[in-house]
């Protein structure tokens, strides 16, 4: 069983994350048709409203990890991240990294394996928000430690998108 503290740590970081996300979507939903259609996983004629429902399924899973109903919005999130890993597995197997992985604060610098792991370590920590929470009251010191855990989360998934864009531009750089 998981102290609540584990999962609302967890589950904020994934609003937190799905919301970036989202926002960066609605900002430019042109080049997110975009960085969909590179992909070439779906036909060119629904990428438009795939644009949609990509967008509308970041909002919904957000609003979920916020609320008491916290586990459907984590399947859904789950979901939304074994699409997107596939998308990018099997353009990885066509060879083709030179497109945009489409990931929050992504610059075009392609995709790599890298980027497996990344979503993989994610997944696995959304499956984590599945087991069994501990039921106990929260103290002023647990919802310190929560925010705390948002703010490092957000400096270790920048760390690591800077890392694997970094290590993308030697792969290109080197090709």
């Amino acid at each position: 069983m998981l102290d609540p503290v584990i999962v609302y740590s967890l589950v904020g970081g994934f609003a937190l994350l799905f919301a970036l996300s989202a926002l960066e979507k609605y900002q430019d939903m042109a080049a997110f048709q975009l960085k969909l259609e590179n992909y070439q996983v779906i036909p060119a004629a629904l990428a438009s409203g795939m644009t949609n429902l990509v967008f509308m399924i970041e909002i919904v899973a957000t609003t979920l990890l916020l609320t008491p109903a916290y586990l459907y919005g984590v399947a859904l999130s789950a979901t939304l991240m074994l699409a997107y890993t596939a998308g990018i597995a099997i353009n990885l197997a066509r060879g083709r990294t030179h497109i945009d992985c489409g990931c929050l604060g992504s610059q075009g610098e392609g995709i790599s394996g890298y980027h497996l792991l990344r979503n993989g370590t994610l997944i696995i920590l959304l499956l984590v928000c599945f087991m069994p929470v501990i039921e106990r009251q929260l103290v002023w010191l647990d919802y310190s430690t929560i925010v705390l855990f948002l703010g490092a989360s957000a400096a270790s998934y920048t760390t690591a998108n800077l890392m694997i864009a970094h290590a993308n531009q030697h792969r290109l750089w080197w090709s």
